[in-house]
């Protein structure tokens, strides 16, 4: 029979093997523990500003958001060949170039044409009609240097006005290289330059790492280049970042960006060793960088601290969802080489 309490409702007492058979309660959790919760302890954590005047933003931290940047984008892209076919006949960034160069080419056709008209019906009428003696003019010269007695007054005779000369003929529009290459296929021979046969062994972080040690830039260089980029790649689609061209991008993408803003840069010769390319692969990589930008390179400060503040927003989803990137690609209407060490990603 099992006892019974005097009252009901009152708790049984427990015996003592009643209360070595209660387990031990666990330890309490300890989140920074848990690997799958640390979110701290990243290879190159992103600096993450907190102020809110872009010129007191250090350039390290300038670089790590053009990292994070250029990480997101080829993250987006995926891997693409280095030569891709040309999808469309003519380029976002190109096409305003291919309608001035049409309308030039049909505007000079018709000048020539009417010209020709024009001189040939000129000589018919010259043809046509006959000579006659410059009688009239030998009168009127004589006439107005005597003057005329009117009334017993002598009348000075007034010269008439010189007619206004002939409107001259417009000149034909000459277009010089008219037997060039299409747009596309001169776009496709610029995007080219920057493709490598194999993705590089060094990272961006690494690599934007070595070019700051080495050449230290600006916050404003790194800013720029990050806009630049995303111009290309996002609102123009004139070239896709992938692991094959980011590199040579980003090289390029400095090297004309610490032109542009700063009075002073680093030697052509220290640029180009430090990136790993040869000097007249730099020159190429330079010159085709701002014909991809439409040589659009001056940046204002409003655009600079709106591009700052959208990389600033882009940071903490990084760390936390690292696979999911927050650029988006919606497209927006626009109208608004020697061989050796250093040259080991061809």
């Amino acid at each position: 029979m099992t006892p019974k309490s005097d009252e009901e409702g009152l708790p049984l007492q427990q015996t003592d093997s009643n209360a070595s058979a209660v387990p031990d309660l666990p330890p309490p959790p300890n989140p920074s523990s848990d690997p799958r919760l640390s979110v701290a302890d990243c290879d190159s954590p992103p600096n993450v500003p907190e102020n809110t005047d872009v010129f007191k933003l250090s350039p390290r931290a300038a670089m790590k958001l053009l990292s994070g940047g250029i990480e997101a984008l080829v993250k987006i892209t995926g891997d693409i060949p280095p030569t891709p076919p040309p999808t469309s006949p003519t380029l976002p960034n190109m096409r305003g170039m291919a309608a001035e160069k049409e309308l030039i080419r049909t505007s000079s056709q018709k000048n020539l044409a009417r010209m020709r008209k024009e001189a040939e019906a000129a000589a018919a009428a010259s043809a046509s009609s006959p000579r006659r003696p410059p009688m009239m003019s030998q009168m009127s010269g004589s006439s107005s240097s005597t003057p005329q007695l009117i009334d017993g007054v002598h009348l000075r005779q007034t010269q008439s006005p010189t007619p206004p000369p002939p409107p001259k003929a417009p000149e034909p529009h000459i277009i010089i290289g008219e037997n060039s290459q299409p747009i596309n296929l001169q776009h496709s021979a610029i995007t080219r330059k920057f493709y490598s046969k194999k993705p590089p062994p060094i990272g961006i972080d690494e690599y934007l790492a070595r070019i700051h040690q080495w050449c230290p830039m600006s916050t404003a260089v790194y800013l720029a280049t990050s806009l630049y980029i995303h111009r290309l790649a996002v609102d123009e689609r004139a070239i896709p970042v992938t692991r094959r061209n980011a590199h040579r991008l980003v090289l390029a993408g400095l090297r004309v960006a610490m032109k542009a803003l700063e009075d002073l840069s680093y030697p052509h010769s220290k640029i180009a060793k430090v990136g790993g390319v040869s000097d007249v692969e730099l020159a190429r990589l330079e010159i085709s960088f701002c014909f991809l930008a439409n040589f659009e390179l001056v940046v204002r400060e409003d655009t600079l601290k709106k591009h700052w503040e959208v990389l600033k927003q882009e940071q903490p989803l990084r760390l936390i969802h690292p696979s999911i990137p927050n650029l988006s690609l919606n497209r927006k209407p626009r109208e608004s080489a020697h061989s050796g060490q250093e040259n080991q990603w061809k």
